[in-house]
């Protein structure tokens, strides 16, 4: 682009003090200006020091400078930048840019050089040229829509980028907005198959180690309890119902929880109170219609550092039991957590199970003979660790006050004067300890393995015999039979091994999928005979040892359908040692079979029969066969199961 006011009309007085210079000599006078050089070395056209002292020609005082040759000329005025004479194409392209047009050939350029350093007129033209200010010279209209083509040209560009960016930005937000929708939708499903799944198809893979909830305060952290909102807990309802029917005029359901063993716990014969320990049987069963009970749940999230739990149980007749009511911790650290209240143990693997988490409508062999109808529960503080392992472990132990129904059994007050047992000592007098472990075998298998232990120190029970008088003449039966009482007092305790294994067929509501369950129990009672009608076995021991075991599997056979087999078993070592008198005795079992019809989360129909091979006494047994159509309905909304 041309430079503003250089080839414009030079002013009146440059023209008239330039007027006799001829049109090359012009021309290569503006090639000088143009470029901001002196034509003699000097801003404003002297030549050297002649012109500092006035000296000069045309007008000028002093001599005339001395002619220099051609070649000093070119030396004195070359410079890297402007030194024309020997870039020819360079001076060419200023030319033609600047619009220059000069007819004097370049190689003459060095003798235009000379004449104009003789002439002063072309020197004051010169310096009036320099010393004129670039702003005297405005631009042209031509320049002006130049530099508004170039400005409207780049707001072009700019509007184009500037539009492409917020497409670009448009497009990301409907992608973003996409993605949330599909996260939503996938898990809204997962949320929906994980309520069918705690219910009807549970997922088959073993309990994740997590860590304990945040300590924070507001934060609802992890494995927090759902409730409806921040002030009211979840609440359900369990509706437990049955038809049942033996051949022995309703009296096999009580028949399985009395399965002879030689302690029997503090049942056999005493004047025991049963609402001190709980008279609640899950409802007493007999022959036709029967209403086992209903179970009310209460379970919400406290704040950040407690859970809570509600479980009140009503009998037919409308008696209300406390079950569970227990608080836990949330936020402890290196995965610990505290429970107490009054709750189940989780000892072994089905003692912590209501019964409408059962597999079948009854209790096994081992649980209702060796723990009685609750199974270990009791209240107490129960503290659990979880390690951050591989696979899921965990370790508790149990601190319990010890009033038991069968298992560390207490008698009352006045058999323990009469018998001289003591009195009933300080809680907590049960203690239990468990492992479990998980380890991985695959997405679709899960394998749990666990060991318990439990001890309570104080165990009190009462044994009946009679003795039969050889009195023949006697009349009254009375004085024919005499009952001996013996009183026995020490500590009992209790081995378990317990083993689950589920597998996810991926059939839907369940289909094909497998689970297998088995736990062997061994109970050992050692104590020491306090008080009997013959003092010669008074401060003798005695040791009863009873084992039992059940193993059941349950598979999917359709979708919603479910078919078991159990068998379980009391007393494969059913034997009292210690004082002369080892004997054994035999085992009761029984085979069970049964159909579920899980007709929704919230409904459930199960057809049961058994076969019952029951020792009631030494020699003596009762064999019957047994049906049960149950009936499970539940209100409200209730949180999935454990493992």
């Amino acid at each position: 682009m041309p430079r503003p006011g250089l080839h414009r009309t030079p002013s009146s007085a440059s023209a008239g003090r330039t007027a006799g210079i001829p049109d090359d000599i012009r021309g290569a006078s503006r090639i000088r200006v143009a470029f901001g050089k002196s034509i003699g070395g000097t801003p404003f056209g002297g030549v050297g020091p002649a012109a500092e002292n006035g000296s000069g020609s045309a007008g000028m005082v002093g001599p005339k400078p001395p002619l220099r040759s051609a070649a000093a000329e070119s030396a004195r005025f070359r410079t890297p930048e402007h030194d024309f004479s020997f870039q020819p194409e360079k001076l060419a392209l200023y030319m033609t840019r600047y619009n220059i047009k000069t007819p004097c050939p370049l190689r003459e350029g060095f003798a235009v050089r000379r004449r104009l350093a003789e002439r002063a007129e072309v020197r004051i033209a010169i310096a009036m040229a320099l010393l004129t200010p670039m702003t005297a010279f405005p631009a042209t209209d031509a320049e002006i829509a130049e530099l508004r083509a170039m400005v409207d040209q780049m707001k072009s560009q700019y509007e184009r980028r500037i539009q492409d960016l917020e497409s670009r930005l448009a497009k990301a937000e409907r992608e973003a907005d996409r993605a949330a929708t599909r996260s939503e939708a996938a898990a809204e499903r997962a949320e929906q198959a994980a309520r069918v799944a705690s219910t009807e198809s549970r997922p088959m893979t073993a309990p994740l180690v997590t860590a304990p909830a945040s300590a924070e305060p507001g934060a609802t952290g992890l494995g927090a309890l759902g409730s409806g909102n921040a002030f009211n807990p979840q609440i359900s309802v369990f509706l437990d119902g049955n038809y049942y029917h033996d051949g022995i005029d309703g009296e096999g359901a009580a028949l399985v929880g009395l399965a002879y063993q030689p302690s029997g716990g503090a049942d056999q014969g005493h004047d025991h109170d049963d609402e001190e320990h709980g008279g609640h049987m899950h409802g007493l069963t007999e022959n036709g219609f029967n209403f086992r009970e209903a179970e009310i749940a209460f379970s919400a999230t406290v704040d950040p550092y407690f859970d809570a739990s509600l479980f009140l149980a009503i009998d037919r007749d409308g008696t209300v039991e406390l079950e569970e009511g227990y608080f836990q911790t949330r936020s402890l650290p290196a995965g610990l957590r505290v429970k107490g209240g009054k709750f189940l143990s989780d000892f072994g693997y089905i003692n912590r199970q209501h019964p409408h988490q059962w597999d079948f409508v009854d209790q096994n062999l081992p649980y209702l003979n060796l723990l009685g109808p609750h199974g270990l529960q009791d209240t107490g503080l129960q503290l659990t660790w979880l390690p951050k392992l591989p696979f899921y472990t965990l370790l508790g132990v149990e601190g319990l006050q010890g009033n038991q129904e069968i298992f560390g059994a207490t008698l009352g007050d006045d058999d323990q004067a009469a018998l001289e047992l003591g009195a009933t000592d300080d809680g907590p007098r049960l203690w239990t300890a468990f492992a479990k472990v998980a380890p991985e075998i695959g997405i679709n298998h899960a394998l749990q393995l666990g060991l318990s232990y439990a001890n309570n120190n104080q165990h009190q029970e009462v044994q009946e015999h009679t003795h039969a008088h050889g009195d023949d003449d006697a009349h009254d039966e009375d004085h024919a039979i005499e009952i001996h009482r013996n009183g026995l007092a020490g500590d009992a305790q209790l081995w378990g091994v317990d083993l689950v294994y589920k597998y996810d067929g991926g059939g839907a509501h369940g289909h094909k999928n497998f689970k297998f369950q088995s736990e062997y129990l061994r109970s050992i009672k050692d104590m020491k005979i306090t008080a009997s009608a013959h003092p010669e076995i008074i401060g003798s021991r005695r040791t009863f040892t009873t084992d039992g075991l059940y193993a059941q599997a349950v598979y999917g056979f359709a979708p919603k359908w479910t078919a078991g087999l159990r068998y379980d078993v009391l007393g494969m070592t059913n034997e009292i040692s210690g004082g002369g008198k080892d004997a054994g005795f035999g085992s009761s079992d029984r085979w069970t079979f049964d159909v579920t019809w899980n007709l929704s989360e919230f409904s459930r129909l199960r057809a049961q029969y058994a076969h019952n091979d029951i020792l009631q006494a030494p020699g003596e047994r009762e064999r019957f066969d047994a049906f049960y159509l149950q009936f499970l309905v539940s209100m409200g909304s209730h949180g999935a199961h454990a493992f």
